[in-house]
């Protein structure tokens, strides 16, 4: 068995196994409490991918991971791949959601996760995590369709290097390296990878190239038996280069984009009921886009940082009661080329119990108070119980939470865009309120894993665009509840022996009164393992969409399509892999999203690869 207290530090997660434990316990979470967890300790539907299987799978952006996931549709309605990226979350769009990297928030009152969900890979990293339903609770404003999180990955007994390139069609190839291990009480992790791509450019758009240099490091020091010390960064420098035709002229943009992600995270365990937490973060987007036309050139240049600190606890008032309650600080400045200064600073408070009151039964309540420096202070609280029927393997779950999403400063404060209307200023700006209700069930039928949740959430104060007059705007709260509602399954497991593997994810919309979205999406994968092979398949279905929230000339629903892939591998040796994959199988002609421009997908690409491991 696995040392209770490797688990709780987080050695699992992190990728530093004892022996076989991995394959002894089921995947631990850190979303659900903030401290390493099973998912029957939590109300909150959550589901986890891990990097095994996200290998096995040849999936290594986050977009295309999260569509793995029910409820959850990850996409760019602006182009192909390096565009900004849009998460779709229990039928809200991208701002109601939170990304969470190696503990540290990434997203604030200055700024959007539409950089970070473009150009996002998931290499080096230990699982990918969705917990959905509002969750403002744990996670403040903005987490009201969920939050995705994952942490970077860490080497300890096991070490190893290893070097994968592969290449195909549409001028794509990639290579990365990869190197972890342990020396004495540290582990350490170091990635480093190139992708580059010219993308499947169609209609207007006459180039489409992406560019991109990934790096991570992590080290993590056992300093003593009760402190573990994490330091870890992941870093990206994005290029987009485009090039298209309207009819007008020939216009082109390069836009770079460079993100970098620093996170300290220190955990101690006072006592042993007591365990303490401790993380500071920076994240930071720089900008720069250059676009030419026959009316000139114009120059956009835009700088973001983020502050965040999170002290959390977990306490243990007895066997049965358990209290996660914290701080939580965060300081974001915004800048422009057109002399745009925006800063705001944040301070909330939290705290959620659980509550073991009988067997099988698990009862939790929480709520979290913030202050905002530029907008009103807001209340979030949430209800949930969880009960598991004797014998089963049965798990019934109901949950009601109240999130919030308090307003950004590019909302509220004056705008010039140069490309269209002039924002006006509104301070008055509220909040928005979001009230979710979710009821679901969980069979575990050993091999298999059945879910099922049926999820309403009702929006309030919704901030939207206002009328227009002359050549300006302001953006208002809209009076009256929107409501979204959908029904989510999830079914995975192993077949043969564990020879072969399936994950199915669907969503069912019902009510769309925020963001007309997919009624109904699909994915789905089947993949076979033998001793030295392996193969696999996979769709992802999808109806017709406006990805809008109000009715435009402008803009057009999309078509159902169905898109197919096949992959496969081939061990070589006990250090050579070969793979190889095909993504849309059929040469599906499809579009992305049809706003202003039709967005196409990408045609049929071929790839083939190579692995070394050492």
């Amino acid at each position: 068995m696995i040392d209770k207290k490797a688990a709780r530090f987080g050695l699992v997660l992190a990728g530093c196994s004892l022996g076989a434990a991995q394959d002894v316990l089921p995947p631990l979470t850190v979303l659900a409490k903030k401290f390493d967890s099973g998912r029957e300790e939590t109300t909150s539907a959550l589901d986890i991918l891990s990097a095994d299987e996200l290998e096995r799978m040849q999936r290594d952006r986050l977009l295309d991971g999260l569509n793995f996931f029910p409820g959850v549709q990850g996409l760019s309605t602006a182009g192909q791949t390096g565009n900004l990226g849009t998460v779709i979350m229990r039928g809200l769009s991208t701002k109601y959601m939170q990304v969470v990297v190696d503990g540290v928030r990434l997203t604030g009152a200055t700024n959007a996760a539409g950089n970070i969900l473009g150009n996002g890979h998931l290499g080096n990293i230990s699982q990918l995590e969705v917990l959905r339903g509002p969750q403002s609770v744990l996670y403040g404003s903005g987490a009201a369709g969920g939050v995705v999180g994952y942490n970077t990955l860490l080497g300890c007994d096991d070490e190893g290097m290893s070097v994968t390139a592969e290449a195909g069609n549409f001028g794509t190839f990639k290579s990365s390296f990869t190197n972890r291990g342990q020396i004495g009480d540290l582990s350490y992790a170091v990635n480093a990878g190139l992708f580059e791509t010219n993308n499947d450019p169609s209609g207007t758009l006459l180039r489409h190239d992406f560019k991109q240099l990934s790096e991570s490091v992590a080290l993590q020091w056992q300093a003593r038996e009760d402190l573990l010390i994490r330091l870890s960064y992941r870093g990206s420098q994005n290029e987009l280069g485009t090039l298209s035709d309207s009819g007008f002229g020939l216009s082109s943009g390069e836009i770079d984009t460079d993100i970098n992600l620093l996170a300290l995270n220190a955990e101690y365990e006072v006592n042993p009921w007591w365990s303490s937490k401790l993380t500071f973060g920076y994240y930071g987007e720089s900008y720069h886009g250059s676009f030419n036309s026959s009316f000139g050139t114009t120059i956009v240049e835009t700088q973001f940082d983020l502050l965040n600190l999170n002290w959390a606890n977990s306490i243990k008032v007895n066997d049965s009661v358990e209290l996660v309650s914290g701080l939580e600080y965060a300081s974001g400045d915004y800048r422009n080329s057109g002399g745009r200064n925006v800063e705001y600073q944040t301070l909330g408070t939290y705290v959620n119990g659980f509550w073991k009151l009988v067997d099988g039964l698990l009862l939790e309540a929480g709520v979290r108070y913030e202050e905002h420096d530029s907008f009103d202070d807001a209340v979030a609280w949430n209800l949930g119980a969880a009960y598991e029927i004797e014998g089963t393997e049965t798990r019934l779950r109901a949950r009601v939470a109240k999130a919030y999403r308090t307003p950004t400063l590019l909302e509220s404060e004056a705008f010039v865009s140069g490309f269209g209307p002039a924002q006006r200023a509104n301070p008055n700006l509220e909040p928005e309120d979001i009230l979710g209700f979710e009821v679901g069930l969980e069979q575990d039928l050993s091999e298999h894993l059945f879910e099922l949740s049926y999820f309403q959430q009702h929006l309030e104060n919704s901030i939207v665009k206002g009328a227009e007059t002359a050549g300006s705007y302001e953006n208002i709260n809209r009076n009256g509840t929107s409501i979204v509602s959908g029904l989510e399954l999830a079914l995975s497991g192993q077949l043969g022996n564990d020879l072969i593997r399936y994950r199915l994810a669907a969503t069912k919309q019902f009510q769309e009164e925020i963001l007309d979205v997919p009624d109904l999406l699909l994915s789905a994968d089947l993949g076979y393992e033998a001793e030295s092979w392996s193969v696999g398949a996979g769709f992802t279905y999808q109806d017709g969409a406006f990805y809008s929230g109000s009715p435009s000339p402008f803009i057009n629903a999309t078509d159902d399509y169905i898109v197919a892939r096949v992959y496969g591998e081939y061990e070589l040796n006990e250090a050579i892999i070969l793979f190889a994959r095909v993504e849309n199988l059929f040469d599906e002609n499809y579009l992305l999203s049809d706003i202003f421009n039709p967005v196409e997908g990408q045609g049929r690409s071929f790839v083939i690869g190579a692995r070394v491991e050492w």
